[in-house]
């Protein structure tokens, strides 16, 4: 039987705008996709072009504090949270507030965590969201432009399965918020390729950095 490869993509995900001069474009995802459209890619007999689906707050709730999820709804709904800025958001900061955010972050989320599933269940043997990736998002604040961490929530829904995780993040900064997640786990190995953070954003990734407890050695940096 031939493998088939998944890509998870609608043009929702690219509508949003974090702010008029944010580095961050959502736009860049309805750039790719045109492109592999225009190359032919999803004509191949083995691509599977599917929708997102949004996560549910049960499924948050296996990373993110139920505090946290909140102030994410309550400020996309444009209403005030005290002192937004211990949640990671401020006005001019890498985590604006924008309305809809907590709809762009849950399905972007739900997009990865329904590739997890896709490739779980043996119905592909690979699967791509393109709007996932979000790695520096913490248990209970949004950080480097991230809000919800979508690859950790991946990873905990194959734990949930009983699979052990190899996670490996290619990206100029550390996928510090992954790694975290894991720290002390030794179901998941995170190996996370990035530049030095001695001048760079988040300024973590050191190679002494290896885990502790149970999941000592289970954390990988270059």
């Amino acid at each position: 039987m031939k493998r088939r490869a998944a890509f998870i993509y609608e043009d929702a995900l690219s509508r949003h705008e974090l702010r008029p001069d944010h580095p961050l474009r959502p736009v860049r995802l309805r750039y790719t996709y045109q492109l592999l459209q225009e190359y032919g890619a999803f004509d191949h007999p083995g691509a599977v072009l599917l929708d997102p689906r949004s996560a549910t707050e049960e499924e948050l709730a296996w990373l993110h504090t139920p505090e946290y999820v909140a102030a994410v709804r309550t400020l996309s709904s444009g209403f005030e949270v005290a002192d937004p800025a211990r949640f990671g958001f401020s006005g001019q900061g890498d985590n604006p507030v924008y309305p809809g955010m907590y709809e762009a972050a849950t399905r972007s989320t739900g997009g990865s965590l329904l590739a997890a599933e896709m490739v779980a269940s043996g119905e592909v043997g690979a699967a791509f969201n393109i709007s996932g990736g979000l790695h520096h998002a913490a248990v209970d604040h949004a950080s480097g432009f991230c809000v919800f961490n979508d690859p950790a929530l991946a990873i905990s829904y194959f734990l949930s399965r009983g699979l052990r995780v190899a996670y490996v993040d290619i990206d100029a900064h550390h996928g510090d918020g992954v790694q975290q997640a894991f720290y002390a786990d030794d179901r998941v190995l995170t190996i996370s390729v990035h530049e030095s953070g001695q001048y760079l954003f988040p300024g973590t990734g050191s190679v002494a950095e290896l885990g502790e407890g149970a999941g000592l050695g289970y954390s990988v940096n270059l």
